[in-house]
C-alpha cells in the first residue's frame, strides 16, 4: 500500500513538473509571441515580410548561436513627423530580447527617440526616451534632467510621450502584429509582462 502511494505521488510530481515546463515555454505575453514566431521564421520567410512597407533583414555574429533579425518600417507608411520605426530581435542565449524604437521630429535637427526593450528572461518591458541632435558629435542625450529640459522647451509632457508611444507602438506595430498572427494578446492587453516607463512620474 505504502509503495503504491509513493509511486502515485511520484507520477503526480513528474506530471506536474511536465505541465509546468510546458506552460513556461508558452508565450506569456505579446512580446514572447513576436520573439518565438520571428525566431521560427527569420531564416526563411520572416513572418513580418507579409507586411507592406517593411524591410526585413537578418544578421549573424560569430556563429550560429549569435544572430538577430531587424525589421524596419518605411517612413512613407508612417504618420507625419514619425520616422525610423524599427524592431530588433536578438536570438542569443544570453541576450534574448525584443527592441522596438521610433523617432519623432521636434525640429529639423532635433528628434525624440522613444524605445522599449523586452527581456524574455525578466518578462519586463522598459520604455525609455532620449533626444537626438542631428549633426552633433554628442547626438544622443539620455540624462533624464537634460531630456526633460528639452521636452519642456518644446512643451512636451509625459502625457504627450504616452500618446506618441501609443500611436506608433500600439496602434501601428502591435496592431500590425495582431493582423499577421492570431495573437492571444492585443495592443490593449500585453499579457503577463511588467511594463516600466521612464517618464511615468515626470
Amino acid at each position: 500500500m505504502k509503495k503504491t502511494i509513493l509511486m502515485t505521488a511520484l507520477v503526480l510530481m513528474v506530471l506536474s513538473a511536465g505541465l509546468y515546463y510546458h506552460y513556461m515555454r508558452q508565450p506569456q505575453n505579446i512580446f514572447d509571441e513576436m520573439y518565438q514566431e520571428t525566431k521560427k521564421s527569420y531564416k526563411n520567410k520572416n513572418i513580418f515580410s507579409s507586411l507592406n512597407g517593411v524591410d526585413v533583414r537578418k544578421y549573424q555574429e560569430y556563429d550560429d548561436s549569435h544572430f538577430y533579425s531587424d525589421i524596419v518600417y518605411s517612413n512613407k507608411y508612417l504618420p507625419d513627423t514619425y520616422k525610423n520605426v524599427e524592431l530588433i530581435f536578438h536570438f542569443t542565449q544570453d541576450t534574448r530580447t525584443v527592441f522596438l524604437s521610433f523617432e519623432k521630429e521636434l525640429a529639423p535637427d532635433i528628434r525624440i527617440w522613444i524605445f522599449g526593450r523586452y527581456s524574455l528572461k525578466e518578462k519586463r518591458f522598459r520604455k525609455s526616451v532620449q533626444i537626438i541632435k542631428q549633426g552633433d558629435p554628442d547626438k544622443y542625450i539620455d540624462k533624464a534632467s537634460q531630456v526633460k529640459k528639452y521636452l519642456a522647451d518644446y512643451g512636451i509632457t509625459a502625457a504627450d510621450l504616452d500618446r506618441y508611444y501609443d500611436e506608433i507602438i500600439n496602434q501601428k506595430v502591435l496592431t500590425d502584429w495582431c493582423a499577421i498572427y492570431d495573437s492571444n494578446y492585443s495592443p490593449a492587453d500585453y499579457g503577463h509582462v511588467k511594463v516600466v516607463t521612464e517618464w511615468e512620474k515626470w
